[in-house]
């Protein structure tokens, strides 16, 4: 993670959040950026698609079953969901130039 929407609490900037919702007490102090929230992903060459991962949600602290794939030049869609694509929840990421 290297970016996220913080206005909800101005007070503290995405630089200074922690893990507080992990479920592994070890973890709740590391910083929110710079953490990986995806893993195990699978590239699927028939449907261009990365598939049977998961993703990290820090808000709750729950992983869920994850699948990606780009949907224009620098747009990544995630789905994030719980057994069933169709019932799960997707976002766009774009990509960040250095």
């Amino acid at each position: 993670m290297v970016w996220f929407d913080d206005s909800d609490d101005p007070s503290k900037p995405m630089e200074t959040r922690i893990d507080y919702n992990n479920p592994d007490k070890k973890l709740r102090n590391r910083k929110l950026i710079g953490m990986s929230v995806m893993e195990d992903l699978e590239y699927k060459p028939k449907t261009n698609s990365w598939e049977n991962g998961r993703i990290y949600d820090a808000q709750t602290g729950k992983k869920w079953n994850a699948a990606a794939s780009l949907v224009s030049a620098g747009k990544l869609k995630v789905t994030g969901y719980w057994h069933f694509k169709f019932i799960g929840r997707s976002m766009i990421f774009n990509r960040v130039s250095s």
